[in-house]
């Protein structure tokens, strides 16, 4: 199909547009990548503009990753962290979903306002502290696995994929003497690979980067996950001497060290992204249409 005139310059500056912020997104990627590979002598020459390293180095890597660093078990409390938080959050938010979907639900209305409450009004921080305090979770492992482990927003995202899926599948399968449970497991799920990729990439992308929490709860560096590392590194401007127990270790420069950090928080995410991007859009689309 041929486009108009208007057409065409509407395309031709969306592409435009789109251009300059991949760019601006991209370029600060680029340049954090290059500096914690990049010698110190030759990034001070060039005066930190540094986007195409002439040489190699990894010796802010080496010293991040040497042996007796505890950024190894701050990666393990992370994936720790992220794996059983992502599961426990959607076996909460799936289930609670699942209920609110059915119209049939007595209460079904007050339930949602309750829980659309929830998104509007919170307790504050300093009553959430004394709350966590309370039930001995503390500077526990589990701490940071169950303070986040519900989102009223991806669950009103799943409902509303949920309340899309036919009633005459659940209805036949009823007949034919299946559980609640059964329905869910065995047809529901199935028919939402979708919204659970997207609810399951937002509580992974939370799970992940949360360091707030971390600081609130975790005192002891051996149960910090690996962005309070990252925010002690680059807030102190060097590495914390509980974080890296290794005698005799002389510091690289300061910079270098704060952008390999980042790298080595930032990967994972990098790397999976990718491989469920299609299916976070095709879910926010539809849990967005849908109810």
């Amino acid at each position: 199909m041929k486009l108009t005139k208007g057409e065409t310059a509407f395309v031709t500056a969306n592409y435009v547009v789109l251009t300059v912020l991949t760019i601006l997104i991209v370029i600060p990627f680029w340049y954090v990548l290059t500096v914690s590979v990049t010698p110190y002598h030759i990034f001070s020459e060039k005066n930190g503009m540094v986007l195409f390293p002439s040489s190699f180095s990894f010796q802010y890597y080496e010293y991040l990753l040497k042996k007796g660093s505890l950024i190894y078990s701050a990666y393990g409390n992370t994936i720790r962290n992220t794996t059983g938080g992502v599961l426990l959050a959607l076996l909460v938010t799936v289930t609670s979903a699942y209920a609110l979907a059915e119209k049939k639900l007595p209460g079904r209305r007050i339930i949602m306002l309750y829980f659309i409450f929830t998104m509007l009004f919170r307790g504050g921080m300093i009553p959430s502290y004394i709350n966590i305090k309370q039930l001995g979770l503390l500077n526990s492992n589990y701490v940071l696995i169950l303070v986040m482990a519900y989102s009223a927003f991806n669950m009103i995202i799943m409902k509303s994929f949920f309340e899309g899926i036919p009633e005459s599948l659940k209805e036949s399968s009823s007949i034919d003497g299946a559980s609640d449970f059964r329905i869910l497991w065995q047809i529901v799920l199935p028919l939402s690979m979708p919204v659970i990729a997207t609810v399951s990439l937002l509580y992974l992308v939370v799970y992940w980067n949360d360091f707030f929490n971390a600081m609130l709860y975790v005192t002891d560096w051996h149960k910090a996950p690996v962005q309070l590392v990252l925010r002690s590194i680059i807030a102190s401007s060097s590495l914390p001497p509980e974080l890296l127990e290794a005698a005799g270790s002389t510091p690289p420069p300061t910079m270098g060290i704060q952008m390999a950090a980042i790298v080595i928080a930032a990967l994972p995410m990098l790397i999976i992204y990718p491989f469920i991007q299609k299916y976070f859009e095709q879910g926010m689309l539809v849990g967005s249409i849908k109810g």
